[in-house]
């Protein structure tokens, strides 16, 4: 009796440590997509802000019906692929320059939080500008954004443009 006990535990516990090798490396895959996804999209989003200014290009790196949460106070939420494309068009009338820097990431699943800097020129002024800021992605299986939270320091913005 011990001994068929001793064999199904050693059995279960074989089991256990298969499946969470199993549930481990489709872990490690999805997060290694996700990674991908997310250099695709800042490479991307860096092309397509000025001076080349390619708002359908930025919308395109979104999915039809994606949501951009400014958690800004007075940002209003961007949803849909017009919404997003007309939002990054601004982007020509505030900036003559934009490229965003990374400072860090991190990833979990079909989730990245990117944490870097915001900088180009203010078009009216010339002035330097550099934002610290903070984009919260989720990503379908084609490495589109499916939803996006966006925490961007427009205060630094308003401090360096006195």
């Amino acid at each position: 009796m011990k001994r068929v006990r001793a064999s199904s535990c050693k059995i279960a516990m074989l089991f256990l440590v298969l499946l969470l090798t199993g549930v481990s490396s489709l872990a490690r895959a999805e997060d290694e997509d996700t990674d991908t996804f997310l250099t695709q999209f800042i490479t991307a989003l860096n092309a397509s802000m000025p001076p080349h200014s390619n708002a359908p290009a930025a919308a395109d790196l979104f999915e039809q019906n994606a949501t951009v949460r400014y958690m800004n106070p007075g940002v209003p939420d961007q949803k849909g692929s017009t919404a997003i494309r007309n939002y990054f068009a601004s982007y020509n009338q505030w900036f003559s320059d934009w490229t965003h820097v990374e400072r860090s990431r991190l990833i979990q699943g079909n989730r990245a939080v990117w944490e870097g800097t915001e900088q180009g020129h203010d078009k009216s002024t010339g002035k330097p500008l550099k934002l610290p800021v903070v984009f919260i992605l989720e990503f379908d299986d084609q490495g589109l954004v499916k939803e996006s939270r966006v925490y961007i320091d427009v205060q630094a913005m308003a401090d360096q443009l006195k």
